[in-house]
């Protein structure tokens, strides 16, 4: 019997959430491994076959092939695992396009989401892996903000001044909203622009802990209140995307 793919995740990435929502659309069983920024930088590259180059996740391991870019696990998982095409190969033009926009506006949200970090104790607190107890985590924030501030570096992201982010995440969230003009689907049919569309408005406001749990302070965090108000129309299509479209995930 094949091993089961092993698919290795940062819990809050859009990035992530991506490559798990469509694996899970195509009825595609993983084992998931949750990275640690910095702690787990290493053992990343182990994974990846890489000593010197960035890596990132997400990564799914899938026998002998590792893919580490988001864009391939997805179409790997199209080829693959069964339901209807996420990228159907006469829409896949457009397609790459709003995954690109995905890309840009997800990668300012990221600025904007590090600095609020950043700000937040208690949500440095929150990031300290789950074996150690809420008490001593405190202890440990000297500790996790230079891990937050590595990790800001390694992207190259300004958390000083968050003005040209913000506004990167208003044009893309502008171009979602013209894209949609009122419909359910970006492209007619659910697709991949969807998901990849949808994850971007993480660092807006995050999908209930239904889909993705998150601690109290790291959801503070993660919202954007004037952000979440000007695009309220967007967080409830969202919603209902994942309401209609997010299925659970496929467990061993």
């Amino acid at each position: 019997m094949a091993e089961m793919p092993t698919l290795v995740v940062l819990h809050v990435s859009p990035w992530s959430e991506r490559v798990k929502w469509a694996l899970d659309h195509h009825g595609i069983a993983y084992r998931l491994v949750q990275h640690a920024p910095f702690l787990g930088e290493r053992r990343l590259r182990r994974i990846v076959g890489r000593r010197d180059a960035p890596v990132t996740v997400p990564v799914l391991v899938d026998g002998e092939r590792v893919l580490s870019e988001s864009w391939d696990i997805a179409t790997h998982a199209d080829r693959v695992g069964t339901g209807a095409s996420l990228i159907p190969a006469d829409r896949e033009p457009e397609i790459r396009e709003w995954v690109a926009l995905a890309d840009a506006t997800s990668s300012a949200g990221r600025a904007l989401v590090v600095s609020a970090l950043l700000r937040s104790p208690a949500a440095l607190d929150e990031s300290v892996p789950p074996p150690a107890p809420t008490w001593i985590r405190p202890l440990f924030r000297p500790f996790t903000r230079f891990g937050t501030r590595w990790f800001a570096r390694k992207y190259g992201l300004d958390v000083d001044d968050t003005t040209a982010a913000e506004a990167k995440v208003r044009a893309g969230l502008d171009r979602l909203r013209d894209g949609l003009g009122g419909k359910d689907h970006l492209l007619g049919d659910f697709s991949y622009a969807d998901v990849a569309m949808a994850t971007v408005l993480q660092a807006i406001r995050p999908v209930a802990d239904e889909y993705l749990p998150l601690g109290p302070a790291t959801r503070e965090t993660w919202t954007k209140p004037q952000l979440a108000t000007d695009y309220e129309d967007l967080l409830r299509w969202r919603d209902a995307l994942y309401a209609r479209h997010r299925p659970r995930r496929v467990r061993s």
